[in-house]
């Protein structure tokens, strides 16, 4: 039986930080997350989103919440780059985000509500997780992310609201909804991850991949039935099982 380490909390510049730990720390925030400014496809999904935002909001306080959304992702960015640099590692990066769902187009005001609504929403489940992170830094800035994520999935959601209150607009959100729920639910990656055990045995994260995943499945789908949403399939169209 693989003996487990002691669960301590580590601080910027530890010299008791294992180095198996940091290089996992490494892994996830510069290559397995996506916020990072000084990757250049985070630049480019930003941009992304505020062109998306701005073309396709319906009026000013649609525009204003984008804005601020935008602002947030930015300094988002920021936060990352230097817990990546803490750790003694250059935050400069050209890898593409894992997820998929940064790579699909934002195309209507239907998908930028279900971006935000249900994807912006795992960002949540990522900012519990790591409140109670055993890396010291991290931890401290979890409750900023988690408050300013949980603004744009429920910004995302208001949307919604607004979209189904016609017919047309509902079922462009059923159809958005059917399209969007498979890459959300593989953005906690695969069930099996050798890496997600890892990151739970040094305390990294809470839970492993499938466990978050059906957290948020759980969470999720009330508040989809609230707005009576026909549920996809949660296996349907999925890439990691």
């Amino acid at each position: 039986m693989t003996e487990m380490p002691k669960i301590i909390q580590y601080k910027k510049d530890d010299a008791e930080m294992p180095e198996e730990y940091r290089q996992f720390l490494v892994k996830l925030l510069k290559y397995g997350h996506v916020e990072n400014n000084a990757n250049p496809h985070y630049r480019r999904l930003l941009g992304r989103i505020a062109e998306a935002g701005f073309t396709y909001a319906p009026d000013t306080k649609s525009l204003l919440v984008e804005s601020e959304i935008v602002r947030q992702e930015v300094q988002h960015g920021h936060i990352v780059a230097e817990l990546i640099r803490g750790l003694g590692e250059d935050p400069v990066t050209d890898q593409k985000p894992k997820q998929y769902l940064f790579e699909m187009p934002l195309e209507s005001w239907v998908d930028v509500a279900w971006f935000h609504g249900i994807g912006d929403r795992v960002g949540l489940y990522v900012g519990i997780e790591w409140m109670g992170s055993t890396y010291k830094p991290l931890a401290e800035v979890s409750p900023q992310l988690e408050k300013e994520e949980r603004f744009h999935a429920s910004a995302g959601i208001a949307y919604v609201r607004e979209i189904i209150k016609t017919p047309d607009g509902r079922k462009e959100a059923q159809d958005g909804l059917h399209k969007w729920w498979p890459a959300v639910l593989d953005m906690f990656g695969k069930s099996d991850s050798k890496n997600s055990e890892i990151y739970v045995k040094w305390g990294i994260k809470a839970r492993s991949n499938e466990e978050l995943r059906q957290k948020y499945i759980a969470d999720t789908v009330p508040v989809l039935e609230e707005l009576e949403m026909d549920i996809p399939d949660h296996l349907a169209n999925r890439r990691f099982l």
